[in-house]
């Protein structure tokens, strides 16, 4: 549907509101009438298709935050969560406002929509103030569906597959400018790995040293993967609701004992030692250490976001190479750590630069490429990187330029 056909199609919705408003049938609307007669209606003028499933979801629910109305899904990715209400309903009800908002930022999902059709509510749930005003990014009025008709359609399929929303919402300071990583990267790597030391060292003292390193290193790795799997798309927010279904929980269990589960499925579907059993996860955690450093991975709050996606594979291989010059120390004040450079050369921890990549690929995997003929040529080509580190001459094989 074109944007001039969407607006004709608004236009006879806004008569029919109209019609009912005139008549006095407005308080006899339920909530379930007002969904059918006009808010699906006027998300799938928006492009949304409700007839599947992968695509809308209708009364989606979770143990903390209740349920919500629609979820708005692209590729399998949660886009907007809307929660609607009947005619009658006064959406400068606080309580509606921080219902529809709730279970976005359970969800960890950035944008949150709520309506009754006759006005209309996009916040964003995520930033970071107690305050709804600032959460609000903007407001309709169903007489506004057309003169304001750029600004609905930021709600449509096309505008989140373009990112308009989002693109918009950083114009005006609504959304926090995600940013690729460097220095603060390799700072933040080593103040979370600090935390969990400091804090897992002092409740589990009969830990040997060593094990207890490994084990920090495990855990921060998991989370440093699945926080760079969720930012690349390859998995949906995962540690945000895992960590708020933690909070709302008994507490019974260490926040990464809670999160077991989900590492045994993700070491199935990855086939990997990284998530495989580990000391670690029967240890006891009483400051919140993991809760922290999950925390920074997502950045500082009111100032910037980690955007995993956007950091180049050099740099990020160098900030893990400086990270990990680092080695576990012992003092009388306890454990902490100490810059090593010589455990980087012992250990051959070096990042190669993407250019070096280039030209080595390019140089010894080009001249046999050129040679093939055929898939099955293709085929019997083996390539071994038995130091691969976080595999950037594999992946430059895979797709030489």
């Amino acid at each position: 549907m074109t944007k001039d056909q969407a607006k004709e199609e608004i236009k006879k919705l806004i008569a029919k509101y109209e019609q009912v408003k005139t008549s006095g049938r407005i308080k006899s609307y339920t909530e379930e009438e007002t969904k059918n007669s006009f808010i699906k209606p006027l998300f799938e003028i928006l492009d949304w298709d409700f007839s599947s499933k992968e695509e809308v979801s209708a009364e989606e629910s979770i143990l903390s935050s209740g349920r919500v109305d629609y979820g708005f899904y692209i590729n399998g990715r949660a886009k907007l969560y809307l929660e609607a209400k009947p005619l009658k309903a006064d959406l400068n009800n606080e309580d509606y406002a921080r219902q529809a908002i709730r279970y976005s930022w359970n969800k960890g999902v950035t944008w949150a929509v709520l309506t009754d059709f006759e006005g209309l509510k996009v916040f964003n749930a995520q930033l970071m103030s107690k305050y709804l005003s600032d959460k609000l990014f903007f407001n309709l009025n169903y007489i506004d569906y057309l003169n304001r008709f750029d600004q609905l359609w930021l709600l449509s399929k096309e505008s989140f597959l373009n990112n308009e929303l989002d693109k918009e919402a950083e114009k005006v300071g609504k959304k926090i400018l995600k940013t690729p990583v460097t220095d603060s990267l390799y700072k933040d790597l080593n103040k979370s790995r600090e935390i969990l030391l400091k804090e897992l060292s002092i409740m589990n003292e009969k830990v040997d040293k060593d094990l207890l390193e490994e084990g920090v290193q495990r855990l921060l790795d998991r989370l440093i993967f699945i926080r760079v799997a969720e930012d690349r798309g390859i998995e949906s927010s995962t540690l945000i609701p895992l960590l708020r279904a933690w909070e709302t929980s008994d507490r019974k269990v260490e926040l990464y004992a809670s999160m077991v589960s989900k590492f045994r499925e993700l070491d199935k579907l990855y086939n990997s030692n990284l998530f495989s059993p580990h000391p670690f996860e029967a240890w006891k955690d009483y400051g919140d250490s993991t809760k922290k450093v999950i925390n920074i991975l997502y950045g500082n709050p009111g100032y910037y976001e980690y955007d995993f996606s956007a950091i180049p594979a050099d740099i990020l291989g160098s900030v893990y190479e400086n990270y990990l010059g680092f080695k576990l120390s012992q003092s009388q004040k306890g454990l902490s750590l100490n810059k090593a450079a010589g455990k980087r050369k012992e250990q051959g921890i070096y990042y190669t630069p993407a250019f070096i990549v280039d030209y080595i690929v390019r140089n010894a995997l080009k001249p046999i490429l050129d040679k093939c003929t055929s898939v099955n040529d293709l085929k019997k080509i083996k390539i071994l990187d038995p130091a691969c580190g976080s595999g950037s001459f594999l992946i430059k094989a895979l797709s030489p330029h």
